[in-house]
């Protein structure tokens, strides 16, 4: 994955930008989801942690994550956010035989990570890391934001931040190319007397169907494969709008 602006000079401000995001909402469900799957072992591998957010809060309910990033400044913060209560360590999600050894009881990989997989061969390679690091009967959740069919071609967005030390505004433009879309970011950020600016910030990510997702879990080997809808147990197949798709599967005991 190229170094991206949001996940390294911008690190330090990726919690800000995301103000918004209810992590605690998130973490409520994939506890819900580990107890409707009889998943009782407290060991989580986490892909993608990012800064660390559902980390910390996982870890104070009791389980041990380790998790995993690409970016070195982003797991700088989480180290310091989350503390001695979790490992982190630096791999890519596509090579997560080369950072990490042993199966855990959950794998979980979040905030849409799973689309920068560009390429079916390249999800079905993540998706067998994942499944290959869970143990028998244990779990994988995963969710997206973008699919084939939700991504707004030409899409224009604004978020906004200020709590009162630093501000800032982060401009936005999707475009479809192909099973491609690219997100573009440019940032305008105030911190006491810094001023940051930064454009062109471009996020590539696949774009599957739902049943892309589904079929490249049943060959990998998954079952019990479910999908949920804005983290919520009722289904809801309307697919009108853009919506956080979470997807869950077993590995057969």
């Amino acid at each position: 994955m190229p170094k991206l602006a949001l996940y390294s000079e911008l690190a330090s401000y990726y919690d800000r930008i995301y103000w918004w995001k209810d992590y605690a909402q998130e973490v409520d469900f994939l506890l819900k989801v580990l107890h409707r799957y009889g998943v009782r072992g407290k060991h989580i591998l986490e892909v993608a942690c990012g800064t660390g957010n559902h980390t910390k809060l996982l870890a104070a309910t009791g389980y041990r994550v380790t998790g995993v990033d690409v970016s070195d400044d982003m797991l700088a913060i989480a180290r310091r956010k989350v503390g001695g209560r979790a490992t982190f360590v630096r791999g890519e999600m596509k090579n997560l035989g080369r950072v990490v050894e042993g199966t855990y009881d959950a794998a979980i990989c979040l905030f849409s990570a799973i689309s920068y997989n560009l390429t079916m061969s390249d999800l079905k390679r993540t998706l067998q890391g994942l499944f290959d690091h869970t143990r028998k009967g244990g779990v994988t959740v995963f969710d997206t934001h973008f699919t084939k069919k939700g991504f707004i071609d030409g899409h224009r967005g604004e978020d906004i931040f200020d709590d009162g030390e630093t501000m800032g505004a982060r401009l936005s433009f999707s475009r479809r190319r192909g099973k491609i879309g690219e997100i573009t970011f440019s940032y305008l950020i105030k911190d006491g007397p810094k001023v940051i600016m930064l454009r062109n910030d471009v996020h590539r990510l696949g774009l599957f169907d739902l049943q892309d997702f589904r079929k490249a879990m049943r060959e990998v080997g998954f079952d019990r494969i479910g999908m949920y809808v804005d983290w919520k147990f009722a289904r809801d197949r309307k697919q009108n709008e853009p919506r956080d798709n979470v997807f869950v599967g077993r590995k057969p005991s």
